[in-house]
């Protein structure tokens, strides 16, 4: 059996996940990196307007709210991108890519991501005391979730696409 490439375990690992947005991803082979973005819409019934990070007012009757993921070659940097602009920049080791343990944890810590994201947005939308919304990374949680990876899969790498 023909081992998984990183490029393969994000693509079937993304559709696995329960989400009720849209994910996207994208490899740029130039610079060695994937971006996932993910967006979640929320119905506004009421017709609230709602200003987004740019200080644009909307009052659309479907609202989106959109971050991304960084994935990049550590070897190579962040070639160009600026770190503030995705909600976390994970580095692969070069050809090497990522271990399994690294992806599952990965896999695992976006779905929870994604479910708390999904509630904390319809929760931001109900109620006019909170003024802003974002996604939160937890470098912790997921050093946590690595942790138990490790023990639960073998020792083997998820490689950079060869193209």
């Amino acid at each position: 059996m023909a081992r998984q490439d990183l490029l393969e375990f994000l693509k079937q690992g993304l559709d696995a996940l329960d989400f009720k947005g849209d994910v996207s991803l994208d490899w740029d082979k130039k610079s060695h990196s994937f971006v996932i973005d993910l967006v979640f819409y929320i119905e506004n019934k009421a017709g609230q307007q709602m200003e987004d990070a740019d200080g644009i007012l909307s009052d659309e009757p479907i609202i989106a709210f959109s971050d991304a993921i960084l994935i990049y070659d550590g070897k190579k940097g962040l070639a160009g991108y600026d770190a503030d602009d995705f909600l976390a920049c994970l580095a692969f080791d070069g050809k090497e890519g990522w271990s399994l343990a690294y992806g599952k944890a990965f896999l695992t810590y976006l779905q929870i991501i994604m479910d708390n994201g999904t509630r904390d947005l319809l929760k931001f939308f109900a109620d006019d005391e909170d003024e802003i919304f974002e996604l939160e990374w937890s470098d912790e949680e997921f050093s946590r979730l690595l942790k138990n990876a490790e023990s639960e899969y073998p020792r083997q790498s998820l490689h950079y696409p060869k193209f």
